[in-house]
């Protein structure tokens, strides 16, 4: 099964947990999202970030989304590990759990951002 569609941004929450020189940082982020297409809902993922003097970092996190598959219930927790590169986030992530869907455990996926908080999602 193929799953596709888009994501918004609809709060980024980031704080600094340690500053080095030249702008080089670790932060946590706590964002949520809303989505749309084969999926449709709202998520909240904690994203840990380790910012290079560039402005470009690396991410891990861990997303829980509740919504819907279709017409059924849908909740799923996907594992994220991603790069932020040049204003673009990418990531690669796994559903690592599923009240709903335990037939999607292990199905791999990834998304690429867009403008505007936005982004485009393809799983499977």
């Amino acid at each position: 099964m193929q799953l596709k569609g888009r994501f918004q941004i609809t709060n980024w929450q980031e704080s600094v947990i340690t500053s080095f020189e030249q702008g080089a940082k670790l932060s946590k982020a706590l964002v949520s999202q809303s989505y749309s297409g084969n999926i449709t809902g709202s998520s909240e993922v904690q994203y840990q970030l380790n910012y290079e003097t560039t402005g470009n970092a690396c991410f891990n996190g861990f997303e829980f989304i509740s919504g819907k598959l279709g017409d059924a219930p849908c909740q799923l927790t996907l594992k994220h590990d991603g790069t932020f590169e040049k204003g673009v986030a990418k990531s690669q992530f796994v559903i690592i759990s599923s009240a709903t869907h335990p037939e999607l455990l292990g199905v791999t996926g990834l998304f690429t951002s867009g403008e505007a908080g936005q982004a485009s999602y393809l799983m499977g």
